[in-house]
């Protein structure tokens, strides 16, 4: 029987994830890798305005997963990532608005929590993440109501991100 440690398998998990993402991270805010801080990778997927491109990122992410999520004003098919967030995700924070349809959505199946904006959202999962899981921002909602685009929000989660120790 061959015996490695746990450190040991979280690192070679951490390992894995950041290779399998670096061929969807091509682009500055799809599934780009910020940084790997004690053994929770943070991943900016701020490209990410709508459930499809949400659905996908979750999907090629392995679990488990933090979501962050933005507050969207427009109607959502939450039928698009039902099964794949069940699967892979642990938490979904949602930030803005007060989303009531996420909450109630997910309420029984994901732990859900709920925060003013990125940057407490941010706070919660440095919080919430254990080693090995990964933080996905990928906010399923156009970036209007808060920035100018997607690479203004996009940028400010990568400087959150960054100024975490």
């Amino acid at each position: 029987m061959i015996n490695i440690n746990k450190k040991t398998q979280k690192h070679q998990l951490v390992q894995n994830r950041m290779k399998s993402l670096s061929s969807f991270s091509a682009i500055e805010h799809r599934l780009e890798i910020v940084r790997t801080l004690k053994e929770v990778v943070w991943i900016n997927d701020s490209k990410s305005t709508d459930m499809g491109a949400t659905a996908f990122s979750i999907e090629n992410i392995q679990g488990p997963l933090i979501w962050i999520v933005g507050y969207s004003e427009l109607d959502r098919n939450l039928d698009m990532v039902q099964e794949l967030a069940q699967e892979k995700v642990a938490e979904i924070i949602c930030y803005g608005k007060f989303e009531t349809e996420i909450k109630y959505y997910f309420a029984a199946k994901i732990k859900y929590s709920y925060k003013q904006d990125l940057s407490g959202a941010i706070d919660l999962a440095k919080e919430n993440a254990i080693p090995g899981s990964s933080v996905l921002f990928s906010p399923a909602c156009p970036s209007f109501l808060n920035y100018g685009n997607y690479r203004q929000r996009g940028d400010h989660f990568k400087e959150l991100v960054n100024q975490i120790s």
